[in-house]
């Protein structure tokens, strides 16, 4: 009896490992920031903080995780744009498929639709915050 115990434990034990293959722990932003439109485009990622209301801001952030050696697949990332701490944007991507790291990701808002004042964005991977980033726009 005790070694059917085992047999079972051990094969719902390698269910268990072989469910978890290519599941990649530890998302981090390697880097981050908020910059325009025009300085993304050309890869220039040089963070800024002050803004015009006439510019489109993209906030970027470059992921890795604690293994990249694995792939972690699909994940859920969420973007929030926050005016003097209330929510006042959100956007979510589902499906958002992650190979290789750093992998950079970003999104972009005109500045016009936020207004001005002070703001901070974050990028969410699964629920989990992995970058943050403070602006204002005048």
């Amino acid at each position: 009896m005790k070694s059917i115990r085992i047999v079972i434990g051990l094969i719902l034990l390698s269910a268990v490992s072989i469910g978890f293959q290519g599941c990649a722990t530890g998302f981090r932003a390697a880097n981050s920031g908020v910059t325009t439109k025009a300085n993304f485009l050309i890869g220039r990622l040089t963070p800024r903080t002050t803004f015009s209301a006439e510019e489109v801001i993209c906030f970027y952030v470059s992921v890795t995780w604690a293994d990249v050696n694995q792939e972690p697949g699909w994940e859920v990332v969420a973007w929030n744009w926050y005016k003097d701490g209330k929510l006042v944007g959100h956007r979510e991507n589902d499906r958002a498929y992650f190979k290789g790291a750093p992998n950079t990701r970003h999104v972009m808002q005109p500045a016009s639709a936020l207004g001005t004042g002070h703001f901070r964005a974050e990028c969410m991977i699964n629920g989990g915050r992995v970058a943050a980033a403070e602006f204002e726009i005048k």
